[in-house]
């Protein structure tokens, strides 16, 4: 063998090697991230390495495409993924047929001389069905006949000024945003093809059932040609060009990083695969221009007279609806386009319009509409004036399209909050999302349209829109509080900066995130609010503290506050209206009345008695009731209930198979208990499954599962492994035993012996109002902590081993009343100082099993006055008179204002006090 021949085929035995060595990103390989992959690769949504748009797939390898009449190429599939029927030859690329490729302002492209690049004679330009020349060949252009975003093609290699037989055929970038169109089937028949064209909505390529004859220039006979003549080129709109000295008069400006090269406002430098080009702004085309430079527009006689460009008729006599952007008003209008020519200003649909020009108002998302839903919220970038944007927008400033210079736009906080959002089209697309749990960007499935504004063309804008984000504490009721720019306040944890929560909220760990959240007896005594305007407005439900109900109101989507519910049976679980110990409503007879329940008529086994404190609308009543056991609950069906708004409710049940909390779609009306707001307290509740009512279930710290132990039931039970308070018990829901009780934290907020009552919703110690009948479940009494850092430090609290006394909750007394009275009644909702049915201050209105009453109580230290009555007899106590001493006249005759009741006398003090009146104390414990 001859060297020479020697030394070519070893030199092509090493390019093929290094070739195949380069090619090391096995396509279909597990990956995490896309540097698991290697060159020509990525990590794909579906966790698998494939091939990037630059790169074809050749046996499971990725290669680089190769572009006709470039070098470089080993493998046929290298050029004709670029241009079908392109093949490779001594390592360069070659149209078919073996015609030179021809050179466009946007690089090389094979065609049949006479043709356009793309479906032959159809995309053509013409004027009353006449195809028009741009004289001048490649050199020239197509501006001055109104072919503004076109190239001038010959129909032969000779493609010079001397050759005048020329056309114009779309751009590139024109070519690319043509709806799709499957063309017509002759008369005599024909064959359906499978072509394909450019979604210039989602950015991919999608099948086309092509009927042969007609259509556009967006038409591919491969799926491999799309990507490689569309995604190579800018997003839509014609790149940056400049002048050549040779060949053709234009070529693309490259650039690099931000806008580096560009030089011009109009363009911003862009990343398209491997190559970098200046690219039109979003305001360049959502303006009146249309991304079409002012200079070219001038060539063809001028801007349009109006915001939009109709184009020239396409000879079929039709107009197509089309919607272009109106910088005046700020928003998508609807016009008729004549079917050729125009501008990039033109949008197959509103939303789609919407969506894209909406950034060049908004960093992500699209500002918020006013009542009408079609115009754009306005507001004043200064904050002056009455023009305000709600909590969740920040008002950005327009380029002059508002009367008050600007419009609402989500803030980062918002927007990176937001769920994943496919949407329900079915042109689906590679999207990224910021997911706030794990507070890294990631890939998902696009449908094309609807879905939210947490949705990002790549991984780096998605990155750094939302890199500041913090993911939002999910508080049980009402939202975390913010601080002045809109992020939340961190109480807890290691990296904590601020380890207090202000007045009316507490710290609360959801699991991820610790968060200020409203207490439940905050929440409960706040009016309710509609909040900012932000969408169609909705009916929500509030707590009236007045009359002691939930009630409905319209909120306005924004804002407002956490007397905020979604239904009215969360409403009234959560502040507690006829409400059981632990949520849920008390068992009914058939004809509507709640089940009184004794020791000779028993509740339903799937339900417990226990007292309840009811609103007859004019008193408060408490009784024993039958009230649901959280395993009953949790133990129910998924039930979606019966349609009764005009929108359906995300609600989460407890799924006693898999013993997990999912999330349903719920009509709004009816259903069954098992229906939770969100899913911590679907967990909260049902987790607590086997702990008595006031009690819940220990967990790790810092974490979501539960504290195991042994020994459980029976009298005698043990800690068997649990932390202090809590007691081992058996979970039948779970199939395991549960430890339950309350933190020794928590149990500090009530006096010694007694514990707090812990919501098996939020997992919080109850707060209450004293002096109001309801306020605490029934064997729990309202008590001042003096341990709590609260302002409002009241707790329902109880004794674990003495239920109730009989008279007053345990550690308090019963306040005498006057005239000598053994107690004395009052009326839960009466003002503390109401001198008939108020108990004054530090004193609470209990009610009395014993008595069926409701009586004054309090600690001893408030309740008795000192003892100023003489010594002898023994056993005398002051008759008190609305909280202090009854003073008396010991000459007055009796039953007169100044006499003293029956069963006591006016004796002298010798003090201050004077004459007052005594009697013997009660051997009962009462005065």
């Amino acid at each position: 063998m001859a060297l020479p021949r020697l030394l070519a085929l070893v030199s092509l035995a090493a390019l093929l090697a290094f070739e195949v060595r380069a090619q090391h990103g096995t396509v279909g390989r597990p990956c995490e991230v896309s540097t698991d992959c290697g060159t020509g690769n990525y990590c794909a949504g579906n966790k698998r390495c494939a091939c990037l748009t630059t790169y074809v797939e050749i046996d499971s390898y990725c290669w680089r495409k190769i572009n006709p009449g470039e070098s470089g190429c080993t493998q046929n599939r290298q050029c004709e993924a670029v241009w079908p029927g392109a093949y490779c030859r001594s390592g360069e690329c070659r149209c078919a047929n073996n015609q030179p490729p021809f050179r466009t302002r946007d690089g090389l492209v094979c065609l049949n001389y006479g043709f356009c690049p793309l479906n032959g004679n159809n995309p053509k330009f013409r004027i009353e069905n006449q195809v028009q020349q741009c004289y001048g060949g490649a050199d020239a252009t197509c501006e001055a006949i109104g072919a503004l975003a076109y190239d001038c093609i010959c129909d032969s290699d000779d493609c010079t000024v001397n050759n005048p037989i020329s056309f114009c055929c779309p751009s590139r970038a024109f070519a690319c945003i043509q709806p799709p169109n499957e063309g017509y089937t002759p008369p005599g028949g024909g064959t359906t093809l499978n072509h394909w064209y450019h979604d210039p909505i989602t950015g991919e390529c999608r099948e086309l059932k092509y009927q042969g004859y007609g259509g556009n220039a967006n038409n591919f006979q491969t799926k491999d040609h799309c990507e490689s003549y569309c995604k190579q080129t800018c997003n839509r709109g014609l790149p940056l060009y400049r002048d050549r000295t040779t060949g053709v008069k234009q070529e693309p400006v490259y650039c690099q990083g931000n806008d580096n090269g560009c030089n011009n406002p109009n363009y911003v430098c862009t990343t398209m695969g491997t190559l970098q080009q200046c690219c039109p702004t979003y305001l360049h085309i959502c303006s009146r221009n249309g991304a079409i430079p002012t200079e070219v527009y001038n060539t063809a006689g001028g801007l349009p007279s109006e915001y939009f460009d109709v184009g020239i008729p396409d000879g079929s006599g039709n107009t197509y609806p089309r919607f272009y952007y109106d910088s005046r008003e700020g928003r998508c209008i609807q016009f008729s386009y004549l079917g050729q020519g125009g501008n990039f200003n033109n949008f197959l649909s509103q939303d789609h319009c919407e969506k894209f020009c909406s950034r060049i108002l908004c960093s992500a998302g699209e500002p918020l509409k006013d009542s009408s839903g079609e115009r754009n919220m306005e507001c004043s970038p200064t904050g002056s004036g009455s023009n305000t944007c709600p909590s969740t927008h920040s008002c950005e400033s327009t380029s002059g399209s508002t009367t008050f210079g600007g419009v609402c736009c989500p803030r980062p906080q918002y927007v990176c909050k937001l769920p994943r959002e496919q949407g329900n089209c079915g042109t689906y697309s590679n999207r990224w999302w910021f997911n706030a749990k794990t507070g890294n960007c990631e890939e998902f499935i696009y449908s094309g349209c609807q879905g939210n504004a947490n949705n990002f063309e790549t991984y780096k804008e998605c990155q750094d829109y939302c890199r500041d984000a913090r993911s939002e504490p999910q508080c049980i009721q009402g939202t975390a509080l913010t601080d002045s720019n809109g992020n939340f306040i961190i109480c807890g944890g290691a990296t904590s900066v601020q380890t207090t929560c202000p007045a009316n909220h507490y710290c609360y760990y959801d699991g991820t995130t610790y968060g200020c959240c409203p207490t439940q007896a905050y929440t409960c005594s706040l009016s309710y609010k509609s909040g900012a305007t932000c969408g169609p407005a909705v009916t929500r439900w509030y707590y009236d503290s007045t009359t002691r109900t939930c009630q409905t109101y319209s909120f306005n989507g924004c804002d407002g506050n956490s007397n905020n519910f979604a239904t009215q049976q969360d409403c009234k679980d959560y502040c507690r209206v006829e409400s059981c110990p632990d949520g849920g409503e008390v068992w009914k007879e058939p004809n509507g009345a709640a089940r009184a329940c004794t020791s000779n008529r028993q509740c339903p086994s799937t339900h417990y008695c226990t007292p309840v404190t009811t609103w007859t609308g004019t008193v408060y009543q408490t009784k024993s009731l039958c009230c649901p056991s959280k395993n009953f609950v949790c133990s129910q069906p998924r039930d979606v209930g019966v349609r009764c708004s005009s929108t359906r409710i995300s609600r989460w049940y407890f799924n006693a198979d898999s013993k997990t909390c999912q999330t349903f779609e719920y009509n709004g009306c009816e259903g069954n208990r098992n229906n939770f707001a969100t899913q911590k307290a679907c967990q909260n509740y049902c987790l607590s499954e086997a702990c008595p009512p006031g009690t819940v279930v220990a967990k790790e710290s810092d974490s979501s599962r539960l504290v195991q132990c042994s020994n459980p039931g029976g009298a005698g039970r043990v800690s068997g492994g649990c932390p202090d308070g809590y007691t081992c018990y058996s979970s039948p829901l779970l199939d395991q035993n549960v430890c339950c009780g309350a933190s020794t934290e928590l149990q500090s907020l009530c006096p010694a012996n007694s514990t707090p009552f812990i919501s098996a919703l939020s997992l919080q110690p109850m707060q209450c109002t004293p002096n109001v009948d309801g306020a605490c479940p029934g064997n729990f009494f309202c008590w001042f902590s003096t341990t709590s850092s609260a302002v409002n430090a009241f707790y329902c609290c109880r004794s674990p081993d003495s239920v109730d006394t009989g008279y007053c909750p345990p550690q308090l007394v019963p306040v005498p009343g006057d005239g000598g009275a053994q107690y004395r009644y009052c009326s839960p909702s009466a003002p503390i100082n109401d001198a008939i049915q108020g108990c004054g201050p530090n004193r609470h209105c209990q009610f009395s099993t014993n008595l069926e009453r409701y009586i004054c109580c309090g600690l001893e230290s408030d309740v008795r006055l000192p003892n100023v009555c003489p010594p002898q007899p023994a056993n005398l106590v002051p008759v008190e008179l609305a909280g202090n001493y009854r003073t008396c006249n010991p000459y007055a005759r009796s039953g007169t204002p100044q006499a003293c009741p029956d069963n006591s006398a006016c004796l002298y003090t010798g003090n201050d006090n004077g004459f007052i009146c005594c009697r013997v104390q009660q051997p009962n414990g009462g005065n």
